[in-house]
């Protein structure tokens, strides 16, 4: 794991070392810099991977190929190395980034096909002088970057791009109208002005004198696929066991110590039993509690049942005890992670923070959530696809979970019902579930931002999303839109830069090739049945633990932001979002602002309410950081 940086069509030492000064907590162990008249290379190490002998940049035998990396390959052991070797390249190291050059040398821009992990990549072709960036399928590894004339600056982190010499900061008022909506900045765009997130499973190519070639290198269907709608649950149960299992194999490749994150739920108790059962050694698990003023009936079960997995596999178990506390603080360290505004889920710097004392490695359950629903969109996708059906014969198991609350799915269909003959407009239902609405955002801003942003629509850009899924079962028409979207932006963007922050690399084997590909093909109906969310790996999971843990709620590990917000910070709310702070840049309608605030100290308010208020408490803390 590293942060990379460079510049392709310029030689320039001085700025390639100035950007990477700035990700340092990405790679503690090591730094260097190489660079020719035509480009320049940096990485910082965090030494996993053949710890001695893995510098980076690397190159070719003849120097003419160079290349960085940020990630893992996890086809290198068995596939790559072998096959290079084979073909007569020359490995000095065990470090996967060396394959990459030779890989270039065997097919050009088409690299990207050839590796499978998480990762994102530079490579600098010196003769041609052909610049190539790629980023891994899913989207766990970021990679910005910046065009300025005939030049591509790269980097890890915005934070590096903001250090190029005469690049001035400016706020894409896009960026800032889709945050407000989504809680975060969807790819390609970020918060500022000329600076863009390559999209997973992009490549981008650079030339001199040429427009930039970005294009996709892979894709996945969630269309359902009749091989595997074919058969029973068991039959389907013994596949994704055998992948997962395949899946954590593939990501013990380390030469330090590896930690499993064990919440004692689902996802990562199944990840902690199946690499228990490949381990050759002892595995290291680490479970996260809430200080005694903080803890909750629920996290305290979670506690138990993390302690109960790790007796039964023996693993060397640690539980580590969080409190909560000056949240103003807390919120700028973690902006600072992400260089723009973020309101999604922050808790895992806080449990990185401290897995970090013990492992450099860590495997979690990330993506299991997202590939077999567990969030309202994913429970409400069958009952509202159900629901005329519902209306005709009465029959309650249509609309489970929802069955006590037709009234609500009737008020999401208001806009969203589907024409004589049509398909409902999911897009539309889903739209209804954003932080804000257009109009909500329209009567927010002052007159000049409005008029800026013209028919920018966070809405549109849901619509056009939805339209291009290739999908038609309705629950993984949702899951493919969010696993697009919402999921790499938001959901691995937080486990990325909040665990990199401490230095930390997170694994998780639910995002293997193999396993995505064969669970995104599955039926929704296995994936939430009649209302049970992630039912077929509850199936999976009773192989290896008891129905009273697997069936049971989780409550997760998340801060009660809501809590606060409502009980604890009116103050900090109000100073935060005053005349004098806001008129800073003059985006905002005081007047609505100060409705909303109001509104939320009324009885009755709810995290709908928050969420609102936290995205403007989140923005004018963001631009103080980084704007003033």
């Amino acid at each position: 794991m590293c942060g990379i940086c460079g510049v392709f069509g310029r030689g320039d030492r001085a700025a390639v070392e100035a950007m990477l000064a700035t990700l340092r907590h990405r790679g503690p162990d090591d730094g260097f810099v190489v660079g020719g008249e035509a480009f320049g290379m940096g990485a910082r190490r965090l030494s996993i991977v053949d710890v001695a002998g893995g510098r980076q940049p690397i190159s070719n035998e003849s120097g003419t190929v160079w290349a960085v990396e940020n990630g893992e390959l996890y086809n290198y052991p068995q596939l790559l190395r072998p096959r290079l070797l084979a073909s007569g390249h020359t490995l000095h190291t065990r470090c996967d980034t060396e394959v990459l050059p030779h890989l270039y040398e065997e097919h050009g821009t088409e690299l990207p096909r050839h590796i499978d992990g998480m990762f994102a990549v530079a490579v600098w072709d010196d003769t041609r002088k052909i610049g190539l960036l790629a980023r891994d399928r899913m989207g766990k590894k970021p990679l910005y970057y910046c065009q300025r004339g005939d030049q591509l600056f790269f980097a890890s982190e915005i934070k590096a791009l903001l250090t190029i010499p005469g690049f001035v900061r400016e706020i894409n008022l896009d960026a800032l109208h889709h945050f407000l909506s989504l809680k975060h900045v969807p790819h390609p765009l970020s918060i500022f002005k000329g600076v863009s997130i390559l999209a997973p499973a992009h490549r981008l190519v650079f030339e001199s004198d040429k427009p930039l070639r970005i294009e996709r290198y892979w894709d996945v269907s969630f269309d359902v696929r009749p091989d595997t709608d074919q058969l029973n649950e068991s039959e389907m149960v013994d596949r994704f066991l055998g992948l997962l299992r395949q899946g954590v194999k593939r990501r013990l490749m380390s030469d330090v110590p590896i930690g499993f994150f064990l919440s004692g739920g689902l996802d990562s108790g199944l990840s902690t039993a199946l690499a228990a059962e490949v381990s050759p050694g002892p595995i290291k698990t680490f479970t996260l509690a809430y200080a005694n003023e903080s803890t909750t009936p629920g996290k305290e079960a979670d506690r138990r049942w993390a302690r109960r997995v790790a007796e039964k596999y023996g693993t060397e178990h640690h539980e580590e005890t969080i409190e909560f506390s000056n949240f103003p603080e807390n919120l700028r360290r973690i902006l600072m992670c992400f260089d723009e505004p973020f309101a999604g889920v922050v808790s895992s710097y806080f449990l990185s923070q401290l897995i970090a004392r013990h492992v450099k490695v860590a495997l979690a359950g990330d993506g299991a959530d997202e590939l077999f629903g567990s969030y309202l969109s994913h429970r409400l996708a069958q009952p509202l696809a159900n629901y005329s059906r519902y209306l005709e014969t009465g029959d309650p198991d249509l609309i489970r979970p929802f069955e006590e609350r037709p009234a609500y799915l009737a008020s999401l269909l208001d806009e969203a019902a589907a024409p004589a003959g049509g398909r409902l407009s999911d897009w539309a239902w889903r739209a209804r579930l954003l932080v804000y609405s257009e109009e909500e955002k329209h009567a927010l801003y002052s007159p000049k931002v409005a008029e800026a942003l013209g028919a920018t629509s966070t809405r549109k850009l849901l619509h056009e999303t939805f339209d291009a899924l290739t999908s038609t079962d309705a629950l993984n028409r949702v899951l493919e839109a969010e696993f697009r979207t919402i999921f790499p932006d938001q959901v691995l963007a937080y486990v990325d830069r909040l665990s990199m922050a401490h230095s930390l690399e997170v694994r998780t084997a639910y995002l293997d090739t193999d396993l995505v590909t064969f669970v995104a093909g599955l039926p929704g109906r296995v994936k939430i049945k009649q209302g049970d969310t992630k039912y077929l790996l509850k199936q999976a999971a009773l192989r290896y633990f008891p129905a009273e843990m697997v069936n049971r709620p989780k409550e997760g590990f998340l801060m009660p932001v809501t809590q606060w917000f409502l009980n604890d910070l009116q103050g900090y709310v109000r100073a935060t979002l005053s005349p004098d702070r806001l008129a800073s840049h003059g985006f905002f309608c005081q007047k609505q602002v100060d409705w909303l605030i109001d509104r939320l100290y009324q009885p009755g308010s709810d995290h709908t309410h928050v969420n609102k208020v936290l995205a403007l408490v989140v923005f004018q803390e963001w631009y103080e950081l980084y704007m003033s």
